[in-house]
């Protein structure tokens, strides 16, 4: 927007929206040319950068059109009257205003410029009527004033109003587009198909089907909106330092976009994204390709559902989408999985949940079909606490009290009670310190009073969590 009114502006600019502005109340010419363009752009530098001269040239070129017109009337009246009206509405304009301008003369000349199409024709017919030059020009004046001061007027409102909606409206414009798209599909087949309305309705909703469906796939494997991963995180920097980080990630950057709960976290004094890897692979879990990371044709995605290792859904952690995900095995329906952003050599983040039905849900542009989770996170951080206390690659250190609790009362697309799982390598020892920073919380025997109460997903069924979940060995 910026860009465009500083070309509008330049010596170039200027002679087009004063061409746009005369070309505009040009007699024959004005109902092709749509002159609003120029004295909306005319208003927006007004309100952008104090520039009145565009609106005073555009008013002046208008006025200009009138002026050129009129004369025209006068010189060549119903001659050319004939090759300009053929058409019928045009001619409806011109008796309307011939007959006003003999009953109110310069009056009408000005109320002619706030009625639309009957002003393109009143200064030609003032012409060709005779109206007196000392009568037409200052009332044309004075209308062109009126008529074109609106739209800049309006230019100059609809900047602020676009500058501070412009932001909110800005990251949802395919989603505005589809919805548009999918009710005017609904609404003309509605109005023009044949039946009754029950066969009409079930017509609609069939389209609307089909074009959401085609949205999605295009979305998906052709326009491709997640681009290449960007580089690996820097270094997270100590412990202590995750205090202050964000422990929620999400598919989007608005309120619209549900987030979810980053509950895993991993330190080892070797990379960590090696020892991720082997652990994820010993426990079981099967590696998903994710959009960012992997080039996924839609070939490739319907094999996958057949295998039942559909892509993961990118989540982002500021800005910043997982590194690897991976699930275990289950339907398409339902599967545990967790992602993971690996945030330097001895850090890790993961945001572990259980897909638990297919929903309609926004992601990044668009409205899409898409796995939800099951809204009791806090069981599949205790399943995986469950899995990695019989393994040896990895230490249940504890919980650290670095989420936000979210409650049944809260709005969310999950609950927890905002602890994190810390686990770690067995050459990653914690010191008292790091122990302090993270506020690792512990309860009988090892196990936090919340997660003792929750009761933990297993592959065959659910099973108590008092009965799965690790002792803790001390760090």
């Amino acid at each position: 927007m910026t860009a465009l009114l500083e070309a509008a502006t330049s010596p170039l600019g200027a002679l087009l929206m004063a061409a746009l502005a005369f070309g505009d109340t040009l007699i024959g010419v004005g109902f092709f040319v749509f002159g609003e363009v120029a004295f909306l752009t005319a208003g927006a530098l007004w309100a952008q950068q104090g520039l009145l001269w565009p609106a005073l040239l555009v008013v002046v070129a208008a006025w200009l059109g009138d002026v050129v017109s009129y004369a025209l009337g006068r010189r060549f009246g119903p001659r050319l009257s004939l090759r300009l009206l053929h058409r019928l509405n045009r001619r409806r304009h011109w008796r309307r205003a011939a007959l006003a301008l003999q009953h109110r003369g310069g009056g009408f000349v000005i109320l002619s410029r706030l009625l639309g199409p009957t002003a393109w024709v009143t200064p030609f017919v003032a012409g060709t009527l005779g109206l007196a030059p000392r009568v037409f020009l200052p009332a044309a004046g004075v209308g062109v004033l009126l008529g074109v001061g609106q739209f800049v007027i309006y230019g100059a409102l609809g900047l602020e109003v676009l500058s501070w909606v412009g932001p909110l409206l800005q990251p949802h414009l395919w989603a505005i587009a589809l919805i548009t798209g999918l009710l005017t599909n609904v609404y003309l087949v509605l109005r023009n198909s044949a039946g009754s309305l029950p066969w009409r309705g079930a017509k609609a909703l069939l389209v609307a089907g089909l074009l959401f469906a085609s949205s999605n796939v295009a979305y998906f494997f052709v326009l491709n909106p997640h681009g290449p991963a960007p580089a690996a995180a820097a270094p997270a920097g100590s412990v202590c330092a995750l205090a202050e980080a964000s422990f929620t990630v999400s598919p989007g950057p608005t309120a619209l976009h549900l987030p979810q709960p980053v509950n895993v976290i991993v330190l080892s004094e070797a990379p960590v994204a090696s020892a991720v890897e082997d652990a994820m692979t010993q426990l079981g879990w099967q590696r998903n390709q994710t959009f960012s990371h992997d080039q996924i044709s839609f070939g490739l995605y319907l094999r996958q559902l057949l295998s039942r290792t559909p892509p993961v859904s990118e989540m982002y952690l500021n800005a910043r989408p997982a590194d690897s995900a991976y699930q275990l095995p289950g339907t398409l329906k339902t599967r545990e999985h967790i992602r993971w952003w690996h945030q330097g050599a001895g850090l890790s983040l993961g945001a572990i949940s259980r897909d638990d039905e297919i929903a309609v849900k926004y992601y990044k542009h668009l409205p899409v079909l898409l796995h939800d989770i099951d809204p009791h996170v806090d069981r599949s951080r205790a399943l995986l606490a469950a899995q990695v206390g019989s393994h040896v690659a990895f230490e249940v250190a504890g919980y650290a009290a670095l989420g936000q609790r979210v409650g049944d009362d809260d709005l969310g697309d999950y609950q927890t009670d905002g602890l994190v799982l810390v686990l770690t390598t067995p050459d990653r020892t914690l010191s008292a310190h790091e122990r302090a920073c993270l506020r690792l919380q512990t309860g009988r025997g090892g196990v936090p009073e919340s997660a003792a109460a929750s009761t933990v997903y297993s592959a065959k069924g659910t099973e108590d969590a008092s009965q799965g979940l690790p002792v803790f060995r001390k760090g």
